[in-house]
């Protein structure tokens, strides 16, 4: 029997280092573009933005409702969408579709996944926009391949610590109200919150400001939901981390106004505490990039009987 054991420590102990193993080499980073392409778009770029691939916003998604694209939305794990409040005060959840890994909303084929419950933030405001941001729950779990990836999210406040800022969407591209089907980014820069409230007093904390200082360049109706992310300065091969989710603004594209952001970072807690209420617990992981396909507790379970065994 001790011959047994001591075998069969041996060989859990190649087991657990082999799981080790793969469980690094599953690893999937939030933020992350697992393969850039790009290719020819002959589209109008939207409000001085420029035609985008999906592959280079991997986390970005469409809400439907009963079929017709309504807002934007930012991939946070395999079962939550994170997006604006605002996108549903006149929707159903039970009409609610994501679509996914495409930058075409007239695709013939659409990766598609049904909402399986809607979280409106409790003190959303619908006056002045304030707490503009929303969970949906899907019924199925996303997986993960070069055109869908979760996005990072950050507990850094300070808009000085970030650099190379995008944002995403498939609002109208001109101030005639034209639309395109193609996903559009647009490089904004973020504008320090004292400034921002400057310009409009209606600003609360728990929003932020992104802007250009050419005119043209804004997101505008249609992009509403849809994710500010940006990649920390000084850091060569950065996560990309969503700041804010696209809320409203006064007209697009004016230089003197910027375009207002929900501010994500204020709601770290509630995301965790509504996401562990519905059954699929999300916890960020703080500002490390990265989200695991194995589960922690399968290997420490291993190494425990490993030990066990030792004993």
């Amino acid at each position: 029997m001790a011959g047994w054991r001591e075998g069969g420590a041996w060989h859990l102990l190649v087991v657990v280092l082999l799981l080790c193993w793969a469980h690094s080499s599953l690893a999937i980073k939030c933020g992350q573009r697992i393969k850039v392409e790009s290719g020819p778009f002959e589209i109008s770029p939207i409000l001085g933005g420029k035609p985008a691939s999906i592959t280079e916003f991997p986390w970005q998604v469409g809400i439907l409702d009963k079929g017709k694209y309504i807002c934007g939305g930012s991939i946070l794990n395999e079962w939550w969408i994170l997006s604006a409040s605002h996108c549903f005060e006149r929707t159903n959840q039970s009409n609610l579709v994501i679509i996914h890994g495409t930058e075409d909303l007239e695709a013939n084929y659409m990766d598609s996944v049904e909402v399986d419950k809607l979280i409106i933030h409790p003190e959303y405001d619908s006056g002045i926009y304030d707490n503009d941001i929303a969970l949906l729950l899907l019924k199925s779990p996303l997986t993960w391949d070069s055109t869908t990836v979760p996005i990072c999210l950050t507990e850094v406040t300070s808009e000085k610590a970030w650099t190379t800022c995008w944002v995403t969407g498939w609002g109208i591209t001109s101030l005639n109200l034209r639309r395109v089907s193609k996903l559009q980014k647009v490089d904004l820069d973020l504008v320090e919150w004292e400034k921002c409230y400057d310009i409009f007093s209606i600003v609360t904390m728990n929003m932020l400001c992104a802007g250009s200082s050419k005119d043209g360049k804004d997101t505008c109706q249609g992009d509403s939901g849809g994710p500010l992310v940006c990649l920390k300065k000084g850091k060569k091969k950065s996560s990309w981390y969503q700041l804010g989710i696209v809320s409203w603004g006064v007209s697009c594209g004016r230089k003197e106004y910027p375009g207002l952001y929900t501010k994500v970072s204020n709601y770290l807690l509630w995301i965790n505490s509504e996401t562990t209420q519905a059954g699929k617990p999300y916890r960020h992981e703080p500002d490390s990039g990265q989200q695991w396909l194995l589960p922690h507790l399968v290997i420490f379970f291993l190494y425990f009987v490993m030990l066990v065994l030792f004993w």
